[in-house]
């Protein structure tokens, strides 16, 4: 008898366990590969309108982004890590928060709102929630209308947002 030509015990089993493990491998690889493209709730964005919530009984500041600016608009928003967390309202005076209304080119009519270190997306009643780490996101956003704001709304509002980040920092007792 043939070393080669013999079977060894288990020898089937392995087979079988290797090409199960391999299908598995493929078909969960193929999955994320076809979900990969669409993963994103925004992919492309075309005339966005910025409108800050600053005001109560008259109406907003609103400008529209430059093409390039939607560009860093888009790709700011995609790096955005996923929050469990939605934002709570706000019900007070004075600057509440900045939000972008855009049309995307397959997914309709989008809100993009940033306050208080969430940036919430609705997308034809999809609600999608971003951490806003350090309120860049925000800030940009708000900086975006340098050209539109007088000098002290943009103060006013940009020192809101630094003042409430500190703030947050101090509760959570992270460092500054």
């Amino acid at each position: 008898m043939n070393i080669l030509s013999r079977r060894l015990p288990g020898a089937n089993f392995m087979k079988v366990s290797l090409r199960v493990s391999l299908a598995v491998l493929f078909l969960t690889w193929g999955m994320h590969a076809m979900a990969a493209p669409n993963d994103k709730p925004v992919t492309a964005a075309s005339n966005v309108v910025v409108t800050l919530d600053v005001y109560s009984g008259r109406p907003n500041p609103t400008w529209s982004l430059a093409e390039g600016m939607t560009v860093e608009f888009l790709r700011r928003l995609h790096a955005l890590d996923s929050a469990k967390a939605a934002p709570r309202e706000v019900e007070e005076l004075g600057y509440r928060a900045v939000s972008a209304q855009f049309q995307d080119e397959t997914k309709g009519t989008v809100v993009v709102k940033a306050s208080r270190g969430i940036v919430a997306l609705d997308r034809a009643g999809q609600q999608f929630h971003y951490l806003d780490a350090g309120r860049q996101f925000e800030s940009w956003l708000v900086n975006t209308g340098t050209a539109h704001l007088t000098p002290d709304i943009l103060r006013y509002v940009t020192g809101e947002i630094a003042k409430r980040q500190r703030r947050a920092l101090a509760v959570t007792g992270a460092p500054q």
